[in-house]
């Protein structure tokens, strides 16, 4: 492998029962209801932004700018707060990252969250230190499905371990059929977690598992050949 991009929520944390909740509380604000059958069918895999946006508009609501980023701020402020008090990584995700890490292949993470709940929430489970390169929200003009996320962190490992590395042999680990999408129309081989979506949401992906803690590092490997 050239390197591995994990996605973060739902992927490496078990954080997407919190950011359900912080949006249904925040869309609340504005008299608007998010159910969690809603966010997990729809809107689980967009960034921030393009939830409350999208949300908002299925249900008629028009959001401007300024109120999106207020929203925005709120929810990450009680996103904090709750990662600060208790989160947990998934079943085998520090074991693997750790694995990678010490197998010298390059990492990065490539996420719609913002970068402050990424690395309060990497270095919460101890990983961050992992990682060489964390492509967040505010580093991308589109987040997934496109593919630019999993482009500029491929570009940002090449230019961290100094020489290029292929797509081809970039393996990417998602868990939303939208970070699939991403990956794949990157060029690289994604491998799907079942934590967040059933298997057969995923079968796009080169391989589906049900947990991190089925996974290894030649399992990977193969992956690219």
């Amino acid at each position: 492998m050239d390197a591995v991009i994990f996605d973060f929520d739902g992927v490496v944390v078990d954080s997407e029962p919190v950011h359900f909740a912080r949006f249904r509380d925040v869309l609340a604000t504005v008299g608007l209801e998010l159910t969690e059958a809603d966010y997990y069918d729809k809107y689980l895999g967009y960034d921030d932004h393009d939830c409350l946006l999208i949300a908002a508009g299925d249900r008629g609501v028009e959001l401007a700018e300024p109120q999106i980023a207020e929203l925005t701020a709120a929810k990450t402020e009680l996103v904090q707060q709750t990662f600060r008090e208790s989160i947990e990584a998934l079943p085998g995700a520090v074991a693997i990252i750790r694995a990678i890490s010490a197998a010298s292949v390059p990492l990065a993470i490539c996420s719609g969250a913002l970068r402050d709940e990424i690395v309060l929430a990497s270095r919460t489970i101890g990983v961050l230190d992992c990682f060489q390169v964390i492509v967040a929200a505010k580093d991308v003009s589109r987040g997934k499905p496109d593919s630019e996320g999993y482009l500029v962190a491929r570009d940002k490992l090449a230019h961290a371990a100094g020489k290029d590395l292929r797509s081809q042999r970039c393996v990417v680990i998602e868990d939303s059929p939208a970070g699939i999408e991403a990956g794949k129309a990157a060029g690289m081989k994604v491998l799907a977690v079942a934590t967040s979506y059933a298997a057969a949401h995923l079968a796009d992906a080169d391989c589906v598992v049900n947990s991190l803690a089925d996974v290894t590092v030649a399992e990977l490997e193969r992956l690219v050949r």
